[in-house]
């Protein structure tokens, strides 16, 4: 189960890519203006928080679906290894889950997804454009926005799990042959 939880982590590591830092020069005074304007009127640490939160609550299911099909998988273990593999994942998930789901709830971890967002931001907008989404915000329409994106990320990631799991699935299945 460890060992599954660390591919986990690995593959969301692999999955945020290298640091910004290390991906592109520095932030100009004025972008970093316009940034910190566009993640104010966003309320964005508190989006990204139940965001997290979203996830953490979906992580459980993802992570028994992983660790069962590892499992289920593996040709070293015999019907015996399997039952005694999933027993002991059964055991260990909600203490793995629960530990995530703190990872992913850390103000410290807030802090730094925020400080990694300036360089992604100026990467793709100008602080002309920055200012004009923060003003889209602003309106009726874009504070409903920002009210339903947690919940329709947390959706959208139940779904995609959903729609995926059947084709993983039936790869599988046709490796086996």
């Amino acid at each position: 189960m460890k060992k599954i939880v660390a591919g986990l982590l690995v593959s969301i590591a692999f999955a945020a890519g290298q640091p910004a830092a290390a991906q592109n020069a520095a932030v100009s005074p004025e972008q970093k203006a316009a940034i910190q304007e566009l993640l104010d009127v966003m309320d964005y640490r508190a989006v990204m928080t139940a965001a997290m939160r979203q996830m953490g609550q979906a992580l459980p299911t993802m992570m028994r679906a992983n660790a069962e099909q590892a499992i289920l998988s593996n040709p070293k273990l015999d019907e015996a290894g399997r039952k005694a593999a999933l027993a002991r994942m059964e055991q260990e998930l909600p203490q793995m889950a629960d530990t995530m789901q703190e990872v992913m709830l850390s103000p410290a971890l807030m802090d730094d997804i925020i400080a990694e967002t300036l360089p992604l931001y100026a990467r793709h907008y100008t602080a002309d454009e920055m200012r004009q989404i923060a003003a889209f915000y602003r309106t009726p329409v874009g504070k409903k926005t920002l009210q339903v994106m947690p919940q329709l990320m947390g959706e959208a990631m139940e779904m995609s799990q959903r729609v995926i799991a059947p084709h993983f699935q039936l790869i599988m299945q046709s490796k086996k042959k």
